[in-house]
């Protein structure tokens, strides 16, 4: 079960990851880009959901703002190669990300409850859900104008 959501959550990162840099496109337009003003919004919506208590929030935020920083750094080596990897390259990229959410996660976990750290697992199980099954309407429709899809994140619409 653990390795399961250790797999899913890295999937889940990879995702997201992968779509910031394909939402450039090929004219390299910025696209959906996280800001340090969404993560700390998205800081604010953990620590309310799962009732932190305020140091445990200004540690969430710390833990999520390190991440962040550090994602962009993978992004920038990524972008100053000349774009997403080879498929060689793929892995090691894959493996790195995994040892970031590992890294934040456990963080986390010496942050939260027990129970708040479940509920924050679920959470994140119950996101990657809906992620892939956007993705999956996307494939369906490939144009991108899906009706149903919700409006998420800066700039879309």
């Amino acid at each position: 079960m653990k390795r399961t959501l250790r797999f899913a959550a890295a999937a889940s990162v990879m995702l997201l990851f992968v779509l910031q840099l394909s939402a450039q496109g090929p004219g390299g337009g910025r696209g959906f880009q996280m800001t340090e003003d969404d993560i700390k919004e998205n800081a604010k919506n953990t620590a309310e959901s799962l009732k932190l208590s305020d140091e445990q929030a200004k540690k969430v935020l710390a833990i999520d703002m390190e991440f962040y920083n550090k994602m962009q750094i993978e992004r920038q080596k990524m972008m100053n190669a000349g774009g997403p990897p080879a498929d060689g390259d793929r892995e090691a990229m894959r493996a790195r990300m995994v040892k970031m959410r590992d890294d934040r996660n456990a963080k986390y976990e010496e942050v939260l409850t027990p129970d708040q750290y479940k509920q924050f697992t679920e959470t994140q199980e119950q996101r990657r859900n809906e992620m892939r099954q956007q993705r999956e309407q996307q494939q369906l429709n490939p144009d991108g104008q899906s009706e149903e899809r919700p409006e998420r994140g800066r700039g879309r619409g």
